[in-house]
C-alpha cells in the first residue's frame, strides 16, 4: 500500500513539472548543433548566432563594374569560379606589348554570353576533367578598340583580319564575344594550340589548319586540342572566325547592337596606356643582327624546278631545301603587312595555297622565334 502512494506521488509530481515548464516557455525551442572543431551553432527560430564574430569582407566594384552590372553584363567567375582568367589586355603580354585595361582584370560579359560560356566549361569537364577554359579577353571598351586600330601599322586594307573597325564597334566593345583557351589544371599550362594568342600569321588561322598539318607546321596534337576547343564552343553556341583560334562570337553585329549597349571607355579607369604614344608597329625586324624576312612560298617538290618552270607564271623566285623537299618563294620584305599584300595578289593569279613564311636570313623559322628575334 505504501509502495503504491509513493508511485502515485512521483507521478503528481512528474506531471506538475511538465506543466510547469511548458507555461514558462516564452522562445521557440532551441536547436543546438555541435560541429567538430568549429564554434556551436544556436538557432532560434530565423536568427542565427554565433560565440565567434566573423568578418565579413565586403568587395567595392569600381565605377566601371558598376556600369557593366547597370548594363546588364556579369563577371563570369560568379557563375563558375572554376572558369579561369587572365585578360591579356590587363598585361604587357599582347601584340602591342602595353597595359591597356589598368587595374580592370575581370572578365564580363553580357548575361546570355557568359551563361553559354559556363556551358561550354561544362562541356569542356565532361570530356577531360581536368581542363578548363581560361578567358584571354571578354568585354573590352571601344576606345581601346580605337587604340589597337590607330596604333596598327599595317594598310587598312588587311587590318581587318586581325581588328574589327571600331567605326562599326567589335562584338567585344557590346561583351558578346570572348577569347579563350584551355589550360590543363594538373599542370596550369595552356594546350599548344600552335601559336600564342594574338598571333598575327596564318598558323593561327583555323582556315589553314589542313594546310599546315600536312605540312608538318601544325602537330596532330595541336590541330586536336583547336578541334576540341572549338567543339565545346560551338556546342555551347558560339561560332569561331577563320583567322583566329581563340576568338568566338556568340551573335552576329547586327544582333549584338539590337540586343546590347555598346560599352565605350572605362567610366573612372585609369588604363595605363596613353593616347599620345608612337604609333605601335607590328615588328617585321631587328636590329640585333638577325635579319627577319617574310616570303611568299608558292610552290614545293620533291625534285629541284629550274626558275624558268612555267609553273612559276614568270615570277622571280627563291628555292630552299627544307624538310625533304625542294620549296619555291616569290618577293621578300622586311613588313609583315607588305607580305600579306603580296600574299593575296598572288593568290588571285591562281597561287591558291601559296602562305607566308618568315626567314633570319636563309634560315626557314617559325613565326614565334621571327616575333622572339624581332623583339631582341
Amino acid at each position: 500500500m505504501r509502495n503504491r502512494a509513493v508511485k502515485y506521488l512521483y507521478a503528481i509530481f512528474f506531471t506538475i513539472s511538465i506543466i510547469f515548464l511548458s507555461c514558462s516557455r516564452k522562445t521557440a525551442p532551441i536547436i543546438v548543433s555541435p560541429q567538430k572543431d568549429t564554434a556551436i551553432t544556436v538557432i532560434k527560430t530565423d536568427t542565427i548566432t554565433t560565440d565567434k564574430q566573423d568578418t565579413v569582407k565586403k568587395i567595392e566594384l569600381s565605377p566601371f563594374e558598376k556600369k557593366l552590372v547597370a548594363l546588364g553584363l556579369v563577371e563570369v567567375t560568379k557563375l563558375d569560379s572554376s572558369i579561369k582568367v587572365e585578360l591579356k589586355y590587363s598585361t604587357t603580354d599582347n601584340f602591342m606589348h602595353r597595359d591597356m585595361y589598368g587595374d580592370f582584370d575581370k572578365a564580363y560579359l553580357q548575361k546570355e554570353v557568359a551563361d553559354k560560356l559556363v556551358k561550354a566549361q561544362h562541356y569542356l569537364k565532361d570530356t577531360v576533367p581536368w581542363y578548363s577554359l581560361i578567358i584571354y579577353d571578354a568585354v573590352r571598351p571601344r576606345i581601346v578598340q580605337q587604340w589597337m586600330w590607330d596604333s596598327v601599322n599595317v594598310p587598312d586594307r588587311v587590318r581587318y583580319k586581325y581588328l574589327s573597325n571600331p567605326k562599326y564597334g567589335s562584338l567585344h566593345n557590346f561583351g558578346a564575344a570572348v577569347d579563350v583557351s584551355i589550360i590543363n589544371d594538373s599542370t596550369g599550362e595552356p594546350l599548344d594550340m600552335g601559336t600564342p594568342f594574338d598571333c598575327f600569321c596564318e598558323l593561327a588561322y583555323p582556315y589553314f589548319e589542313k594546310k599546315f598539318l600536312k605540312l608538318g607546321k601544325l602537330t596532330v596534337q595541336q590541330y586536336k586540342n583547336r578541334l576540341l576547343l572549338r567543339k565545346v564552343m560551338r556546342k555551347a553556341g558560339f561560332t569561331g572566325i577563320s583567322t583566329e583560334w581563340w576568338h568566338f562570337n556568340s551573335c552576329s553585329r547586327k544582333t549584338a547592337r539590337k540586343k546590347y549597349p555598346i560599352i565605350e571607355d572605362f567610366s573612372g579607369l585609369k588604363p595605363q596606356i596613353a593616347e599620345n604614344k608612337p604609333k605601335e608597329t607590328i615588328k617585321t625586324n631587328t636590329q640585333s643582327g638577325h635579319k627577319v624576312v617574310f616570303r611568299v612560298q608558292i610552290k614545293i617538290s620533291k625534285k629541284p624546278l629550274p626558275p624558268t618552270c612555267a609553273c612559276f607564271k614568270g615570277l622571280k623566285v627563291w628555292r630552299y631545301y627544307h624538310n625533304g623537299y625542294y620549296k619555291y618563294t616569290s618577293g621578300e620584305f622586311t613588313d609583315l603587312g607588305k607580305a600579306l599584300q603580296y600574299h593575296n595578289k598572288l593568290r588571285k593569279i591562281g597561287f591558291k595555297d601559296c602562305f607566308v613564311a618568315a626567314f633570319d636570313g636563309e634560315r626557314r623559322i617559325s613565326f614565334k622565334d621571327a616575333y622572339k628575334l624581332m623583339e631582341e
